[in-house]
């Protein structure tokens, strides 16, 4: 499954449509990470497809998705561990799919060879929620990297991966997203129904040994930030 998978978003990379791409560019994804990313508008391969679970959510080749905005998910070693599927044309659509043997692996939307280079060289993370928030990249220094968690959360896997190879005088910054799921995500906040506390991301960062702070900004979120005032925007939101 996965060298079809591979394969698939390989070739749907090729040739992108000129008003897809101005519609990811558009949303803030610059345009070095999207080459290096490799995404693209799902093509059908000839191949069908060798997973039920694929077959069962995307339909067989992924003709559900035809034309859809194809996002590859990288492992830091390089090698595809899924993808993200995004309606760019209409109404709002996302699916993901996660190969069946990855669940070891971090996953970040944005993890590629370069931003790899970057973090064993000393730069600082950046955590963001989504795909488009990657636009935050326009702000940042150049020798950090943007990372999307994926949502308002952070798994084992992801925390371990910092952990292991965030440089100890570098820093992790916490951008999520500003409204009530992403401040409780980063803070961490008491469950109302059991009375527990549920640990925020920088908590859980900082019981790991790492350095690491919430980023509070003016605005929704990174995306939504870069669309209404582009790079200036961001970095007057987020003071850079």
């Amino acid at each position: 499954m996965r060298e079809w998978l591979t394969n698939a978003l390989l070739d749907s990379a090729e040739s992108v449509p000129e008003e897809a791409e101005g519609h990811v560019l558009g949303r803030g994804l610059p345009y070095r990470l999207m080459e290096e990313m490799r995404v693209g508008t799902w093509r059908w391969p000839e191949a069908p497809c060798p997973d039920d679970t694929f077959v069962k959510r995307h339909g067989d080749k992924g003709f559900q998705v035809d034309g859809w905005l194809s996002i590859p998910l990288w492992s830091p070693r390089g090698r595809i561990v899924g993808a993200e599927f995004r309606r760019w044309d209409g109404e709002k659509s996302v699916s993901k799919y996660f190969l069946p043997d990855t669940s070891w692996s971090p996953v970040f939307a944005g993890m590629t060879p370069s931003t790899l280079n970057r973090i064993w060289k000393g730069g600082d993370i950046w955590l963001v929620e989504g795909v488009f928030d990657l636009a935050l990249t326009h702000a940042v220094p150049r020798k950090d990297v943007v990372l999307s968690c994926g949502g308002a959360k952070i798994t084992p896997n992801q925390v371990a991966f910092i952990r292991r190879f965030l440089d100890p005088r570098a820093m992790v910054h916490v951008a999520f997203d500003m409204d009530e799921t992403g401040r409780k995500m980063a803070l961490g906040y008491q469950h109302p129904d059991t009375g527990r506390r549920v640990w925020g991301v920088v908590e859980r960062l900082e019981r790991e040994g790492v350095r690491c702070r919430d980023v509070q900004y003016r605005g929704k979120d990174p995306g939504a930030i870069w669309e209404a005032g582009g790079s200036p925007g961001l970095c007057r939101a987020f003071r850079l």
